[in-house]
């Protein structure tokens, strides 16, 4: 997985020509991330569908630059019809309608991963209303946890609460939970178990 190169007076070109570049030095498939405040440029879907289109080794995105279903459905209609592979990022929170406008799936962290499996399979399935209920059940918590500078912290919480993880520290400069990011976490997990029936184990 690479992003464009971090250069002064970046452009279209450059980035195609280091994707180009790289295809012809590896022999594996190269997964495009896009994600702008990691790499410092925006690629538009028209540059992605190029690249797709002129280099066969990266016909899989990884799209972390929203609003990502307006984005997927913008690259895959400009890419003449060649198979390419967009994968959600973000934290999951957009998974859904990122599948809706032709996503292939999502390449994210997630408390709960097992929800992502099964709202991939069901929507592919053709069972769109179950995917709906399976995603917007946890909505709360992955709206919760996608807090920037804060997720990975809340994740791993999770994560120990749920038996995963024996104790859920991170390394600096990640930053802890405080006493009301638990309270709050507290009030959002008791209420998805009351309300919406989540079992976390």
């Amino acid at each position: 997985m690479v992003s464009p190169p971090r250069m002064p007076k970046l452009n279209s070109d450059a980035v195609l020509a280091h994707f180009s570049a790289l295809s012809s030095a590896v022999e594996v498939e190269i997964v495009i991330q896009d994600y702008p405040p990691i790499s410092g440029f925006s690629m538009e879907p028209l540059l992605l569908a190029r690249i797709a289109r002129e280099v066969p080794r990266a016909r899989t995105i990884k799209l972390e630059d929203p609003p990502t279903p307006f984005k997927t459905s913008r690259i895959l209609a400009q890419c003449g019809g060649i198979e390419v592979s967009v994968l959600g990022g973000l934290g999951g929170v957009f998974l859904l309608e990122e599948l809706l406008a032709g996503a292939s799936g999502v390449m994210t962290g997630f408390a709960y991963p097992e929800m992502l499996v099964d709202v991939v399979q069901l929507f592919k399935s053709g069972q769109v209303d179950e995917a709906a209920d399976a995603f917007y059940r946890y909505v709360p918590l992955m709206r919760f946890e996608f807090q920037e500078g804060l997720g990975m912290s809340i994740r791993k919480e999770v994560l120990r609460r749920r038996g995963v993880l024996a104790e859920a520290t991170i390394r600096p400069p990640g930053t802890m939970m405080g006493g009301s990011d638990r309270a709050a976490l507290d009030l959002l997990l008791r209420w998805m178990r009351d309300k919406q029936r989540v079992s976390w184990t």
